[in-house]
């Protein structure tokens, strides 16, 4: 009879550039018992269902989201994914420590923000990849707060 000692873990919200350093820590812990040790590390995703079909969404590749009238535009890797629904529902399903709504119709990756740029009596928030979000001044402080903090 072939015996396996299963441990099921799922550890969230680890910053990507901590994951090589949890796992060689898992592997301290878990070096004195005896047998073989498969540790496997996914990237975080969220499940999308949409009229075109089923799409994990990897957070880490999803710039920003946007709504168009009552559609919800994931603007990901290079294609836009479109899904219907609220802003403020999609905000409770993604990680607060990565996304950050930043006006009524968007919701951006803090990783992709490149700067904070003022425009007359507003801001904007510049991308990594150029592309420009316009920023509520009642929630400037609270990003470069969040900005501060990564």
């Amino acid at each position: 009879m072939n015996e396996r000692n299963e441990i099921h873990m799922v550890i969230r919200d680890v910053p990507a550039d901590s994951c090589e350093e949890l796992v060689q820590k898992l592997h301290e812990l878990i070096r004195p018992y005896p047998g073989s040790l498969d540790i496997s590390v996914t990237r975080p995703f969220l499940w999308l269902s949409t009229k075109k079909g089923h799409f994990k969404l990897y957070y880490s590749k999803c710039r920003f989201v946007e709504t168009d009238n009552r559609n919800l535009v994931f603007h990901y890797k290079d294609q836009l994914i479109s899904k219907s629904g609220k802003i403020s529902s999609m905000l409770k399903k993604l990680p607060g420590r990565i996304f950050f709504r930043c006006n009524n119709s968007y919701i951006v990756n803090l990783d992709y923000v490149s700067s904070i740029v003022p425009e007359g009596d507003r801001y904007n928030i510049r991308l990594t990849t150029g592309e420009v979000i316009p920023l509520s001044r009642s929630r400037y402080h609270e990003i470069r707060d969040r900005l501060d903090r990564l």
